[in-house]
């Protein structure tokens, strides 16, 4: 095996070791999302980040509503644990 034949394959592992984390950063970070209270009346719109969103729609404290909007189930503290 060649020198330089060795140094291309890590640089490109590195390269695309470095891109898989800036990507899992900018996944985890930045993405987020808009949900609507549980009353229509209510005009405060929280904002959610992916991983957050995630954990709520999977205890049921999220759902879409008829419109397509992410509105809340509950009021005052969320659900503890999946309804199920």
């Amino acid at each position: 095996m060649d020198l330089t034949d060795k140094k291309t394959k890590i640089v490109i592992f590195c390269l695309l070791t470095l891109l898989g984390v800036v990507l899992f950063v900018y996944g985890v970070g930045f993405h987020s999302t808009n949900i609507l209270p549980q009353q229509k009346d209510d005009l405060t719109i929280l904002t959610a980040s992916e991983p957050a969103l995630i954990k709520e729609v999977s205890i049921g404290s999220v759902t879409r509503d008829a419109s397509g909007e992410l509105r809340r189930t509950y009021t005052g503290q969320p659900p503890k644990f999946c309804p199920t």
